[in-house]
């Protein structure tokens, strides 16, 4: 039911196991054609039921607790996973290797995505410290703060979250705070609709020229999918932060890039 639970099944090879997915599930490739069972707070039970499913992977969830409990009383194990943070990610991957009998592969992924990001992070080292904004979300905004793996992200690749100093991993901020803190990139992941603004492009930003990262043409929109969802993958998001923050250091990215395959018309 979790997007980055399928990324690890698929990594673990244990994708042959997968009865059926979460609405919200769309890649990888191979689970595609699998029955769709509802949604990680919403699940069909009669459906999970008759594909004899014994094991729910899913996002840890408070509003989804009573969902979970109903599952677990019919005899199906409920995993809730956390990848909201950096660490959470290696946790959850060691829960799944645990409960799928695969520790050891688990315990080495987790080794080799701890080593790319730690070269990710030495690569860094030394560099000029770039005020950035993550959105999440317009009108009104939100925006990614600490604890969240995405400040973590930034941290890593040499950059500053402006909203290091908020109470919570995501939250509502003012257009004025944003503004005051004069952010240098910003990297705008709010729209996942079909025919959104992609690219390099100030977008909606352009009205505040006065931005250092209007002025320097560092806005970014990007697919919300190429950061936002955790898991295996996260060496390589991290490693795509920080061609935006420091493209001097990681490599310009094209516009290209910034595209998931629903954008390019494609299926994810």
């Amino acid at each position: 039911m979790a997007p980055a639970a399928a990324g690890m099944l698929e990594a673990l090879d244990a994708i042959e196991q997968v009865v059926g997915v979460g609405d919200y599930v769309t890649d990888p490739a191979a689970l595609a054609d699998l029955p769709r069972v509802g949604a990680y707070d919403t699940p069909n039970l009669e459906q999970l039921l008759a594909l004899r499913a014994d094991l729910f992977l899913t996002t840890a969830s408070e509003a989804a607790h009573g969902a979970h409990q109903r599952l677990e009383s019919f005899g199906i194990t409920v995993l809730p996973l956390d990848t909201s943070t950096y660490e959470g990610v290696f946790t959850s991957l060691e829960q799944v290797g645990r409960a799928l009998d695969r520790q050891t592969q688990a315990a080495e992924l987790a080794r080799t995505m701890r080593g790319q990001l730690q070269a990710i992070e030495r690569e860094a080292a030394g560099a000029d410290s770039r005020q950035v904004l993550f959105v999440v979300g317009r009108d009104p905004i939100f925006v990614a703060g600490p604890g969240s793996h995405v400040d973590e992200m930034i941290a890593l690749t040499g950059g500053t979250n402006v909203a290091h100093d908020a109470p919570s991993p995501y939250l509502q901020i003012s257009l004025e705070a944003v503004l005051e803190r004069m952010p240098e990139v910003i990297i705008d992941t709010s729209d996942n609709r079909p025919g959104a603004t992609r690219g390099r492009q100030p977008g909606a930003w352009d009205r505040w020229q006065f931005l250092p990262a209007v002025r320097d043409n560092r806005v970014y929109h990007i697919n919300p999918r190429l950061l936002a969802i955790p898991g295996v993958r996260l060496p390589e998001m991290t490693r795509l932060m920080g061609r935006l923050i420091h493209p001097e250091i990681f490599g310009e990215v094209t516009d290209e890039e910034l595209l998931s395959p629903a954008d390019a018309g494609g299926t994810e």
